[in-house]
């Protein structure tokens, strides 16, 4: 809830238009010379052309070839298109343009160019800061915006012609794909001619490398047959040949362990296994067998002394030691097969050990040799590989073979309709613009508009309730003053507000209207006179007993506009100067009696304060049913306050639009200190018409339809 003395800050969708229609002039007079302002420069201005073409990044593609190229290309990522848009506005690439189309002797781009001649000004810059704002001026008419989630950037390029537009654009274009296949084509070059240098000295290293890996073998003799060296070769075949060896002695000695067995035993010889597979011995059992079964036939013919039966088995005989001679050959053999084997075998443990300390003792020298040969392997590896690369480079080196990053997805065409000005949108802009313009101003001119609108806001303000508002009203020339008016035209508006403002006050008060009524205001100016003298007229007229007395005297005014005069006085009675009938005066044309001020006296305040002013007003209550009494503005002067205790009621007149509010509420609380009960506050001279635009619940009181209520 709002407090005594404060005021809603909100504002209504009704309060709002209200606020528009009531300042719509100001609004006007914003709107109307900027859409005048606008339209004069729109048809001043030289009409630009604007033609835009599309290109799309493209990502990296496989290659014809079974390589990679040497210069990649753009990965085609948010980052990489909007460092593409930026190349795109580089001063580089608007160089290339300006030179590929002679903007640089086009007067829409150069400004040291007259533009009807077309020849170089007189007062012309520097060439070079000329074609400095040449590059300037066609950046300027240059736009480059990336699309959003897309890999598609605008390039867009305005023009005073239509085909300069398309060919800017265009070209524009066709130059930073030029320049990027030129970039690459470069790049490529670049990188073939390192690695032939590269190739060239690591070709040298290698040799070298190996002419050290060799002259180290000769120096440690460790040289190489078959990937080892000879040393190691070596020792692999001694150990085979040791192996062998063994094998073969082993299998002599079995043999003749197994015929020295056989040989202890009678005819064990004979079944030996080299005994049974000599030929010879097979040939010579078969021609025994043979004797044997010759002996077996005969024996049964002839007798054992027969010739033939002696020849026989001397034959027999004979073959017998044949055999066994045979036999004692291959014992032998075995023995010299076993011996030999075992002498081989010496031989080649003998040599392998010999070996195996030479071996020994080019352990240090192979470290040696092993870490040459490493850094020879390295170096021929990377040679490798930098030969491939450079077959591949050097296959690239052909600028045909590049491929571009970028493509035209929709080339610039010629425009028809020039995209500078957009007189709709311009205007549209323009009025959008001065009605925000005008709306703050009239935001502001309400917030500084410190006065009062309406009874409301005027009751919200000071926290006591309102009597209502008093319209403005016009005096005829015919009339002295607005009470004269106001008596001989009852009808009015304004006679009517101020019956209002007298019934409004006896209904404050349950016990009626009060007999004392002081009329004041916070500062002068405010109306309260004319009020005060208005009210006690009407009153008058009514056929009340009505006096006015004037107690502002430092400026009196009643007795003017009532054609009366000034003294003697209130003054003159309470200082005893005058006789109080003597003071009174009365108004021809409306039966008022007046007290008025009297002769000004310095020492005001204390007259009002003392005991003779109440002893004066209880005389004159028993007079007149109603006394009004016209103070000094409470902020003027002390009188106010002063008079406020002799008082029944009061009432505070504010003039509308006018009195701050900060003044007002402060007269009110100086007042109200004073104890006098405050029948409450008074708009005065309010503008009825002005009035109704506010929208308030007293708004189109005496205005509109109700305003036929009133003679005028």
């Amino acid at each position: 809830m709002l407090g005594p003395g404060e005021e809603e800050l909100g504002l209504g969708l009704g309060e709002i238009l209200s606020v528009i229609s009531r300042r719509r002039n100001v609004l006007l007079w914003i709107i109307g010379p900027a859409l005048v302002l606008a339209t004069v420069a729109l048809m001043i201005v030289t009409p630009r052309y604007s033609a835009e073409t599309m290109i799309l990044i493209e990502t990296p593609q496989q290659s014809v070839a079974t390589f990679d190229s040497v210069i990649s290309g753009l990965s085609g990522d948010a980052e990489s298109v909007k460092s593409e848009s930026y190349v795109l506005t580089s001063r580089a690439l608007a160089d290339r343009v300006i030179q590929k189309l002679a903007l640089d002797q086009d007067p829409e781009f150069n400004s040291a160019l007259d533009p009807d001649t077309g020849k170089r000004k007189p007062d012309a810059i520097a060439p070079d800061l000329e074609y400095t704002g040449v590059v300037d001026a066609f950046l300027k008419r240059l736009s480059v915006l990336p699309q959003d989630k897309s890999r598609v950037i605008t390039v867009s390029f305005s023009s005073e012609s239509p085909q300069k537009a398309a060919l800017g654009a265009n070209a524009l274009v066709e130059e930073y794909i030029l320049a990027r296949l030129e970039a690459k084509y470069e790049g490529t070059q670049r990188a073939s001619g390192w690695l032939s240098e590269r190739v060239n000295e690591l070709r040298e290293k290698v040799e070298v490398a190996e002419q050290r890996v060799e002259e180290a073998r000769r120096e440690f003799g460790l040289l190489e047959g078959q990937g080892y060296t000879l040393t190691a070769q070596e020792l692999g075949e001694l150990n085979s040949q040791l192996i062998i060896a063994k094998t073969d002695r082993a299998e002599a000695e079995v043999e003749l362990q197994l015929v020295d067995r056989l040989l202890a035993t009678s005819g064990g010889a004979a079944t030996a296994n080299d005994v049974l597979d000599s030929t010879l011995i097979q040939r010579l059992r078969e021609q025994q067998s043979e004797v044997q079964r010759r002996v077996a036939e005969l024996s049964s013919e002839y007798g054992d002394k027969h010739p033939k039966m002696i020849q026989l088995r001397a034959e027999a005989e004979n073959l017998e030691l044949r055999i066994e001679e045979e036999v004692r050959k291959i014992v032998a053999g075995l023995r010299n097969k076993a011996s030999s084997a075992q002498a081989r075998e010496r031989a080649v443990e003998e040599r392998l050990r010999s070996l195996k300390n030479r071996a020994a003792d080019s352990n240090q020298n192979e470290i040696q040799l092993r870490a040459l040969e490493r850094e020879a392997d390295a170096g021929r590896s990377l040679l490798t590989t930098m030969l491939a690369r450079q077959k591949e480079t050097i296959s690239q080196e052909d600028i045909d073979f590049q491929q571009p990053d970028a493509r035209i997805i929709s080339p610039a065409d010629t425009p028809i309709e020039p995209s500078f000005p957009q007189t709709g949108i311009t205007l549209g802009l323009v009025f959008l613009a001065a009605t925000i313009i005008g709306m703050m101003v009239i935001l502001i001119l309400e917030l500084l508009d410190g006065g009062f609108r309406s009874s409301e806001q005027l009751e919200r303000v000071t926290g006591i309730p309102s009597l209502g508002f008093i319209p403005k009203a016009g005096l005829p020339k015919e009339f002295d003053s607005l009470p004269s008016y106001v008596a001989s035209h009852p009808n009015t508006a304004f006679a009517e507000s101020i019956r209002t403002l007298n019934w409004t006050l006896g209904l404050a008060y349950s016990e009626g209207r009060p007999q004392r009524i002081l009329v004041s205001s916070a500062v002068p100016e405010e109306g309260k006179t004319t009020i005060a003298t208005c009210l006690a007229s009407v009153q008058s007229s009514a056929g009340e007993r009505v006096l006015l007395i004037d107690a502002d005297t430092r400026r009196p005014s009643c007795n003017g506009l009532l054609n009366l005069n000034r003294d003697p006085g209130l003054t003159d009675v309470l200082m005893g100067n005058a006789q109080l009938d003597d003071a009174l005066q009365t108004c021809e044309w409306s039966g008022l009696t007046l007290l008025p001020a009297g002769r000004p006296t310095p020492n005001i305040s204390n007259l009002l304060a003392s005991s003779k002013l109440e002893a004066l007003l209880d005389v004159l209550d028993r007079e007149y049913d109603l006394i009004v009494i016209d103070s000094p503005p409470i902020l003027a002067a002390a009188d106010a306050r002063i008079l406020a205790k002799h008082a029944h009621a009061a009432f505070v007149v504010v003039r509308w639009a006018k009195t701050r509010r900060q003044t007002v509420r402060l007269a009110v609380q100086q007042l109200d200190a004073t104890g006098v009960p405050i029948a409450g506050t008074l708009l005065s001279a309010v503008d009825a018409r002005k009035h109704a635009q506010y929208g308030y619940g007293d708004s189109g009181v005496y205005a509109g339809n109700l305003e036929k209520y009133y003679a005028g």
